[in-house]
């Protein structure tokens, strides 16, 4: 799995939600085979962190703030065998 940074170069302008002080987990796979991916956390500043796989060439993005309650993993639906993707 490659992760790419794209910053928006902005700073968080609102608090973080305190329903999650150590970051969210985003599932993306609605339920079918998928990877799971460590995010880099938290992200330096606002933007959005996007996920592609190296091998089905699948491709998602989430946003991020560089807030506590920004995403920490994502389950993201594998269009090649599950888990095989890293």
């Amino acid at each position: 799995m490659k992760v790419t940074f794209l910053d928006s170069g902005r700073e968080p302008q609102c608090a973080p939600n305190p329903a999650y002080p150590k970051g969210m987990d985003v599932d993306l796979s609605f339920g079918g085979p998928h990877c799971l991916v460590m995010l880099p956390y938290p992200a330096p500043r606002c933007g959005a962190m996007v996920i592609e796989c190296e091998r089905c060439g699948l491709r998602n993005a989430v946003t991020v703030a560089g807030r506590p309650d920004d995403p920490r993993t994502v389950r993201m639906g594998c269009l090649s065998a599950p888990n095989l993707c890293h």
